[in-house]
Formats: C-alpha cells, sequence, structure tokens
C-alpha cells in the first residue's frame, strides 16, 4: 500500500483507525506495522503531522540488507556460488572506480587496512574485521553510495557465514594485487586483481563448506538415535 499509493517522499499515510477500519484489524496492529515500516526506513512518525513517508536512506537501507542477509542459513555450494557472482561484478566496478576516483585519504585508508590484516597474532574475528575495513574502504573510495549501501552489508555477512565453517583465508596477497593496481590508477587492472581474489574466495569457500557439512554428516551419524530424536 506505502509504496504503491504513497510513493512520494512526505506523503501524510492515512489515521490509525483509518487503516485499521481499511484492513479489518484492531488499531494495535496498524501500530505495531508502522513500527516496521518506520525501523524499515519507508516511514517516520512526527508528533502533531502523523505518519510520513521518507526517501531511502542509505543507512537504513544497508540495516535493511543486513537482516536480510543475516537471517539466511549457512549457504549451500550452490548459493555461495551466486553471491560470490553478485560480490565479484560489483566489487569489480568499484575497485575499478576507485582506481580512478580515489583520493590520497581513500588510498591511505585502504593501505592501513591492509597493514591491519598482516599483523600477527590476530584471532579470527580480528581477522575477519582487518579484510572487511580494506573492503569498505575500497568501496568507499569509488565515491559512490549505492554501492556501499549493497556491498557492505552483503561483503560482511559472506564472511561471517565462512566464520561458522572455522576455516577462513583473508587471501593477503591477493588483497595488496587489488591496492596495487588502484595505487597505480590501473583500473583495468584492479579489476582483474578482484576477479583473481574472487576465484582464490570461490575455491577456498567450496572447500570450507564441504568440510563443514562432511563434519556435521559425521557428527550427526555418531549421535545415538535417541539423542537425534530429542534434536529433531
Amino acid at each position: 500500500m506505502v509504496l504503491e499509493e504513497y510513493a512520494a517522499p512526505g506523503s501524510r499515510l492515512p489515521k490509525e483507525a483509518e487503516l485499521a477500519e481499511r484492513f479489518h484489524v484492531s488499531r494495535i496492529v496498524i501500530r505495531e506495522a508502522m513500527k516496521i515500516l518506520e525501523d524499515r526506513g519507508l516511514v517516520e512518525v512526527r508528533a502533531g503531522r502523523g505518519t510520513l513517508t521518507v526517501a531511502p536512506n542509505p543507512d537504513r537501507v544497508k540495516e535493511s540488507l543486513m537482516r536480510l542477509f543475516r537471517d539466511q542459513p549457512m549457504p549451500t555450494v550452490e548459493e555461495m556460488e551466486r553471491l560470490l557472482e553478485l560480490r565479484q561484478v560489483l566489487e569489480e566496478t568499484t575497485a575499478s572506480l576507485a582506481a580512478v576516483r580515489a583520493s590520497e585519504e581513500d588510498l591511505n585508508e585502504i593501505e592501513e587496512a591492509l597493514r591491519g590484516m598482516k599483523e600477527d597474532g590476530l584471532d579470527l574475528d580480528e581477522t575477519i574485521a582487518a579484510d572487511l575495513r580494506f573492503h569498505h574502504a575500497v568501496t568507499r573510495a569509488a565515491h559512490n553510495r549505492y554501492f556501499e549501501m549493497v556491498l557492505d552489508p552483503l561483503t560482511e555477512v559472506f564472511q561471517q557465514q565462512i566464520k561458522l565453517t572455522n576455516s577462513y583465508d583473508t587471501g593477503l596477497a591477493a588483497h595488496r594485487a587489488i591496492f596495487l593496481e588502484i595505487r597505480s590508477r590501473n583500473p583495468i587492472g584492479a579489476r582483474q586483481a578482484v576477479r583473481r581474489l574472487m576465484r582464490q574466495t570461490l575455491s577456498d569457500s567450496r572447500k570450507a563448506l564441504r568440510d563443514f557439512n562432511q563434519e556435521s554428516t559425521a557428527g550427526s551419524a555418531l549421535d545415538p538415535p535417541g539423542r537425534r530424536e530429542r534434536i529433531r
């Protein structure tokens, strides 16, 4: 209803009582629905003015996408390939744009993130955080907030899903190659460097998921029948 009838930002939605009567539900249901829409950045409630539609907010969009991706179970190999396919298309483009648009400050941020990935003694969470800082820095260097809206949550959730397999490799040399191509202002080279990283990530992730699935299957086989029944 909101997108069809009140798409223009600033449109005022009908009052609770009117919506409740229209949809044959209680006002409590309408109130909860408005809270959900507000949380997703579609509307905002203003004292004395009612509920108004709002223009998409990049942060709210990122939060919504984060929830969407985070709520997905551990991906199958096929689903993971589709996620990486999307990441590859987007990250190749952002890296090539970064090679053209990155400021000195952007380059320093990417290099600092890369340096963080090389630190000794990092645990798994710290390693993933350093990896994410690198990818976020490259995306920001493209200076297109719409890429950030989609790529940041997609990359972060993918990394966290692979973390659950207890198998994670940052591919430091491949990340450094991306940085060097961006610093050299070579958009084609940056695109190719991302493609190599995605191929490596695909190979590593396939192995990690296979190992994870085998361990899960073996663990289930070792459980006594009664325990498996209780788990179900």
